[in-house]
C-alpha cells in the first residue's frame, strides 16, 4: 500500500522517470532563454486560471451583494451611491 492509501494492482504500470530528469549538457537552454520560457508558461497558466475562475468568483460576489440588497432594500450597497452622513 502507498503512503496515500492506494494499492498497487497487477496491471498497474510503473514508470521510470530517470530519462526525463537526466539531460545532457547539449540539451540545456541558456539561462535567459529558460527564464523567458518559464515566464511564458506561467503567463499562459495564469491567464487560463483567471479565465476559468474569475467569472464564477465574480458571480458569487455579485449574488451576495444582490442578496444583501434584497434583505435590506432601504440601505445602499457598500461603496455605491452617496456616502453616509452627506
Amino acid at each position: 500500500m502507498d503512503e496515500d492509501g492506494r494499492k498497487l494492482a497487477k496491471d498497474d504500470k510503473i514508470y521510470d522517470l530517470v530519462d526525463v530528469v537526466e539531460t545532457g549538457p547539449e540539451e540545456r537552454l541558456p539561462v535567459d532563454l529558460l527564464d523567458d520560457k518559464i515566464m511564458e508558461a506561467v503567463s499562459r497558466v495564469a491567464e487560463r486560471v483567471a479565465r476559468e475562475m474569475f467569472p464564477s468568483i465574480a458571480e458569487k460576489v455579485i449574488r451576495k451583494e444582490i442578496d444583501k440588497l434584497k434583505e435590506n432594500p432601504g440601505k445602499q450597497a457598500r461603496g455605491l451611491g452617496k456616502e453616509e452622513g452627506s
